[in-house]
């Protein structure tokens, strides 16, 4: 995926936050790699669509499914990067 140069700044310093037990793998591989997700109605909530998600450091359990608490992942989806 090509990111767009108006977020790049904004990309890298959450990259440079992140704590991933997967070391970034998304940012390594272009964001071709990215875990899906689903916005829950305007919440700004992310319903994790990836079947690793409950063994993410970033997943929260919740009902039959997993929430997303990944900023990088939050900060795409909220600019329709992903």
């Amino acid at each position: 995926m090509q990111v767009p140069p108006e977020h790049e700044e904004n990309i890298r310093r959450i990259i440079g936050t992140l704590r991933c037990p997967r070391d970034r793998p998304c940012h390594t591989c272009g964001f071709e790699t990215v875990g899906r997700v689903r916005p829950i109605g305007s919440t700004g909530v992310l319903d994790c669509l990836e079947e690793r998600g409950c063994c993410c450091s970033y997943g929260l359990p919740f009902g039959d499914g997993i929430l997303c608490r990944c900023p990088l992942r939050k900060y795409l989806a909220d600019h329709g990067l992903v």
